[in-house]
């Protein structure tokens, strides 16, 4: 028989706001629904919504695809609600895609603790929280609630899903190393199918640059923007994502203001995720300077729509000039995002087509999920 995996997160499909995350689970259950049953708990809503999503039924089970969908406006998800919730699926595991979250995880491993619930396998999975440069945001308040459920062994017994080494580096220096820490690297969509078909011109001393997330300052939006100061040439700075956190778009837009002539910026709003390849196609390099991404499904989207990479050191994608797909760079190194993105102004067509070519291989051969895919279900076995 198949198994039942109860999973809890914030935002699911159609979400568009809700960041790498949704991805991540949407690419779980399309990999895995020939051996795995997926009940998938999520808000009604996007992010920073007050209204639900249109042609959804809410507080009751909606086949998505390959899944079952619970869609249930957060501020009810109630401690009862919950436990009904769980008691009606009886599944094998629960599945949290947050440490942080209310709702969405604390609920959960509470119940299990005070015994409201049966005793299911739960597998959290952090999602990047404990990098450094997510912790580094709303610090003291994190730290408090790390030191709570260690006083109080909340998340005992329970398995970690770290998607990387470096993830499960990052548990370890929270909770130590006795704890059980599965790697299970995150699955992409199927891009085996795909050929090159970039046919973007690039002239020297012109470079279209695209940014797409979420504009919020751990996507570090503000630096990606201040590098540009320094750079010669006709720049073009494409802006895609929702604002989640308008204080900082507000500096983000003073920067903008101070720029040189020479550098002009669009902000272009929300796209659905199924744009964001074909936008990747229209412009030359993608600019993420994050401060902390656990996978960065974007990323693997930039190399597919054949978009060198010009990022920050605090994603697993490393060694990408070696590679000739891109600069994965030290924040602390605001000479080298600079020197970098004058060298992309200089690209004539022929040389910029080659850097285009093979991000786009490499991003066809990292998509390979065979391995991934045996690993993410050892998780819930």
């Amino acid at each position: 028989m198949k198994k039942k995996v109860l999973v809890f997160t914030n935002f699911y499909v159609p979400s568009v706001k809700g960041g790498g995350p949704i991805q991540s689970i949407k690419n779980l259950v399309d990999n895995l629904s020939d051996k795995i049953d997926f009940f998938i708990v999520t808000s009604d809503r996007d992010l920073g919504d007050n209204v639900p999503f249109e042609n959804i039924k809410t507080d009751e089970w909606n086949q998505v695809r390959k899944a079952r969908v619970f869609y249930t406006n957060p501020k009810t998800l109630t401690w009862k609600k919950t436990i009904n919730i769980i008691n009606s699926v009886d599944c094998d595991v629960i599945y949290l895609n947050s440490f942080f979250s209310y709702r969405f995880s604390i609920i959960p491993v509470l119940l299990r603790k005070i015994k409201r619930i049966p005793h299911k396998p739960i597998v959290l999975a952090p999602r990047g929280e404990f990098s450094t440069g997510a912790l580094s945001l709303k610090f003291r308040k994190k730290k408090l609630f790390i030191r709570i459920t260690q006083a109080f062994n909340i998340h005992k017994n329970i398995t970690w899903h770290a998607t990387t080494a470096t993830e499960k580096t990052d548990i370890e220096g929270i909770f130590g190393k006795r704890e059980k820490i599965l790697v299970a690297n995150n699955l992409t969509a199927n891009y085996q199918e795909l050929n090159y078909d970039i046919s973007i011109e690039k002239e020297i001393g012109k470079l279209k640059i695209v940014f797409i997330s979420r504009i919020h300052p751990k996507k570090n939006l503000k630096s990606a923007i201040e590098y540009l100061k320094h750079v010669k040439g006709q720049i073009q700075f494409n802006i895609y994502g929702p604002i989640e956190d308008q204080d900082y778009w507000l500096k983000c837009q003073k920067i903008i203001e101070s720029l040189p002539e020479n550098i002009k910026v669009s902000y272009k709003g929300i796209i659905g995720h199924e744009r964001v390849i074909e936008i990747f196609k229209e412009n030359h390099v993608f600019l993420f300077p994050t401060l902390g991404e656990n996978f960065g499904h974007v990323i693997s989207e930039a190399l597919i729509g054949g978009c060198p990479l010009i990022i920050s050191d605090q994603t697993p994608w490393r060694d990408l000039e070696s590679k000739q797909v891109g600069w994965d760079i030290s924040l602390t190194d605001e000479k080298k995002f600079v020197e970098v993105l004058q060298q992309c102004v200089e690209l004539d067509h022929d040389q910029y087509q080659e850097l285009s070519r093979n991000a786009f291989e490499y991003g066809k051969l990292k998509s390979d999920n065979i391995k991934n895919a045996m690993d993410s279900y050892g998780l819930f076995e």
